[in-house]
């Protein structure tokens, strides 16, 4: 009879559910173990461990202390600097604006793209952004 022994990644893992199975079998924890120690259902971390689903914003700073390092490459851009701290704090979009003092639906346009901030709103942003890394 085969023995099932725990398989460590050859290559570095690309989605959220890699990173997570990874760093569990590093620490030789259960999947029961990791939900307790983040405050979730073991249904929960189990969807994310094999990515059916996404945690919700509020749980990425307990699942980037876990990890000890953020999975996602670094951004370059304006959007993706704001998304990356907005996800290290755990803030919705909402919640963020309200922060700022902008309006939320700006917000979600910087995000995405759709428009630039003024170069006002981009100090007052940075510098959020700053007070943040």
């Amino acid at each position: 009879m085969k023995s099932l022994k725990r398989r460590l990644y050859e290559k570095p893992p690309t989605m959220l559910g890699g990173h997570l199975r990874k760093r569990r079998l590093e620490l030789g924890h259960l999947q029961r173990e990791v939900a307790i120690a983040l405050g979730i259902n073991t249904w929960t971390y189990l969807l994310w461990e094999h990515d059916s689903t996404v945690p919700s914003i509020g749980m990425w700073p307990h699942i980037l202390s876990f990890l000890g390092y953020d999975p996602f490459p670094r951004p370059t851009d304006f959007a993706g600097k704001l998304m990356l701290i907005r996800r290290r704090l755990g803030l919705s979009q909402e919640r963020l604006a309200r922060q700022l003092g902008i309006d939320e639906a700006a917000l979600a346009r910087w995000e995405n793209g759709r428009s630039k901030p003024s170069d006002e709103q981009v100090r007052i942003v940075e510098a959020f952004l700053a007070s943040g890394e």
